[in-house]
């Protein structure tokens, strides 16, 4: 229950999309914003650690951002029982640790179920926060550092908190970052960032 809880919410984080890094510095965080929203073939590997109420977990988070698609991948502490999320547009399939798959309405029971219905996860917001942007469309407040670097955020009922960035190509992406809402807190530690050239 405890790993469900924590492989669902990390990998849902995961809804996010990109496009070919530019390959230029820019300067301004209106270029750089537009550029990282735009992102649409990534991989990201790392940890996050998951407290839902009473119950916690932390673990192994692998996201794969393809256009539309997004694989995302969550294991155990010491790298146990892995939950799959396949996201594809709307549509979100779940393969939890036994490997059993649920899809449609039965997806999406299994993550209200495994979450709590006071938890919902804006999956199309978080594609986006786990590059280091707002959703585009959405209404947000967004505060930047003093490297012109988002430093915090919040939108959709969250706040997001970037603490540590790593220069990846061309782009500065999040490698410490920590999302939360009511009853919910995700944080995670990106340690590869992979950009399709």
């Amino acid at each position: 229950m405890k790993l469900r809880v924590a492989v669902v919410a990390v990998a849902l984080l995961a809804g996010g999309c990109a496009t070919t890094p530019p390959q230029v510095q820019m300067e301004g965080w209106t270029e750089r914003r537009a550029a990282l929203q735009a992102l649409d073939d990534w991989n990201l590997d790392g940890r996050v650690a998951v407290a839902a109420g009473e119950d916690g977990f932390s673990g192994g988070l692998n996201w794969e951002q393809r256009g539309e698609k997004a694989e995302i991948t969550l294991r155990g502490p010491m790298g146990g029982a892995a939950i799959l999320i396949r996201v594809d547009g709307v549509q979100t399939v779940v393969t939890d640790e036994r490997g059993v798959t649920y899809d449609g309405e039965e997806a999406r029971q299994f993550i209200k179920q495994n979450l709590g219905p006071e938890s919902p996860l804006p999956i199309a917001e978080m594609r986006y926060w786990l590059v280091g942007v707002p959703a585009p469309g959405s209404p947000h407040d967004e505060t930047l550092g003093g490297d012109r670097r988002l430093a915090s955020l919040t939108q959709s009922g969250w706040q997001i908190r970037y603490d540590r960035y790593e220069t990846v190509g061309a782009l500065a992406l999040p490698a410490r970052m920590d999302m939360a809402t009511e009853g919910l807190r995700l944080r995670v530690a990106v340690s590869d960032w992979r950009l399709t050239p």
